[in-house]
Parts: structure tokens; sequence; C-alpha cells
């Protein structure tokens, strides 16, 4: 069982958005108490595949050749 802030962490999110998470029904937690959550490892790698942050690549070179923007485009996909 996880704790909230373990699950922020692998998350990469904030404890207000896995309150959001949870409200919105992503994720269910496990309630020990009626203040305090645990959260089952399997729900949080479920939730891990579904979770991807939005990364925006700009490629730009000097000279007017495809084959440069193109290489340089997979560099920057390969390697962020």
């Amino acid at each position: 069982m996880l704790r909230p802030k373990e699950v922020c962490r692998h998350l990469g999110i904030s404890y207000a958005t896995l309150r959001e998470y949870v409200k919105e029904g992503y994720i269910k937690p496990v309630v020990l108490q009626s203040w305090r959550w645990r959260f089952r490892e399997e729900d949080v790698e479920k939730l891990m595949g579904i979770v991807r942050r939005k990364v925006i690549l700009y490629a730009r070179v000097s000279n007017t050749k495809e084959g440069d923007l193109m290489n340089r485009v997979k560099y920057l996909e390969e390697n962020v």
C-alpha cells in the first residue's frame, strides 16, 4: 500500500491533482480511517500507463536541407 505522497512522486503530480483523480474516479483509495488514504500499487501502475506528460519539441537548423531537419527531430524525439 502506498501513501498519497508516494503516489504523487511516482506519477509526478501534486496532491491537489491526486485528489482530483480520486474525485473523477481515475484511482480509488483504500480508506484506513476517515482521513487516511492508501493506494494499491497495481492501481498506481495502471494509472501510470494513462498519465503522460505532454512534450513539445522545437527543431531548427541553419541550412535548408530537409535531411538535417529530420535528423535533428529524430535526435530530439529519442533523447527527451
